[in-house]
């Protein structure tokens, strides 16, 4: 039986490092060999995605910005499922500045960080994770990109508290209008309303003749939460958020574990029985 794995990132598939444990990418190759669909989901933009994806070159599908843009890796072509209007993008820039957050913005094919800092004193306590995939821009060059790109996410980094703060004012700003998630605790995501994880590795079954009968997602945060939920069998991380450990099959370890391995061997071991009919 052909089954469709969802990985989500950071704090699942990838340690703290950028870097994938060595028995888990022995099982991603195993996965790719025996014949079985592997996707990226992410709340990342595309290049960063594509970069690792040629690091560890094992998987067909990313599915990154949370949906907003999945790539085809046999094809190399890429499905944009929207963008955010300029105004409401000035909007988040204005307000990246004034609560003195690390703001990163996505287009099909950039990555762009503006910051207003050299050095925060909250990013001391947090891991870097995918800062070094973005070019920096100053504030010009910032609404320059903005008035002539597609942005397909904008995402703040700021500390625990204020990030949700910040989610309180634009969940209510842009309720019916845009989708905005917390992800790791530490990031705000903004992203085209009807978008996220779940819907794109839902047209991925489609398109590859599977069910969510099929479908295996590992995940940590809130962004995972309708893939986790979506999943017939959902695995949220040790330091996963609540909700996510609320919807899961199980909670398994850390992400610097070879944790995620060891779940997909009991899987693939008791493959006939546990997904039967």
């Amino acid at each position: 039986m052909k089954l469709f794995f969802a990985f989500d990132l950071d704090g699942t598939l990838l340690r703290y490092d950028n870097t994938i444990h060595p028995e888990n990418v022995k099982m991603l190759k195993k996965l790719y060999e025996l014949g079985h669909i592997l996707v990226v989901a992410t709340g990342r933009g595309l290049s960063a995605c594509i970069d690792l994806a040629k690091q560890y070159p094992y998987f067909h599908y990313l599915v990154s910005n949370n949906g907003t843009l999945v790539y085809d890796i046999a094809t190399k072509k890429t499905i944009n499922n929207g963008t955010l209007k300029k105004q409401v993008a000035f909007d988040l820039f204005q307000d990246c500045q004034e609560s003195n957050s690390i703001c990163a913005f996505s287009t099909p094919h950039s990555l762009f960080e503006y910051s207003s800092q050299k050095s925060y004193d909250w990013l001391k306590k947090q891991h870097i994770m995918d800062l070094n995939y973005y070019t920096k821009v100053n504030n010009f060059e910032i609404l320059e990109i903005i008035e002539t790109d597609p942005i397909t996410q904008i995402a703040f980094r700021n500390d625990e508290k204020l990030i949700k703060d910040l989610y309180k004012k634009w969940s209510k700003k842009l309720e019916n209008h845009y989708k905005v998630t917390i992800t790791n605790r530490i990031f705000l995501d903004i992203n085209p309303l009807n978008v996220d994880k779940a819907s794109a590795i839902s047209d991925l079954l489609v398109k590859n003749n599977l069910t969510t009968d099929h479908l295996v997602a590992f995940g940590d945060s809130s962004n995972d939460f309708q893939m986790i939920k979506l999943a017939r069998y959902g695995f949220a991380m040790q330091d996963a958020t609540p909700d996510l450990i609320e919807v899961a099959s199980r909670k398994i370890g850390s992400c610097k574990s070879d944790t995620i391995a060891r779940t997909i061997d009991i899987l693939l071991e008791n493959q006939d029985k546990l997904f039967s009919a």
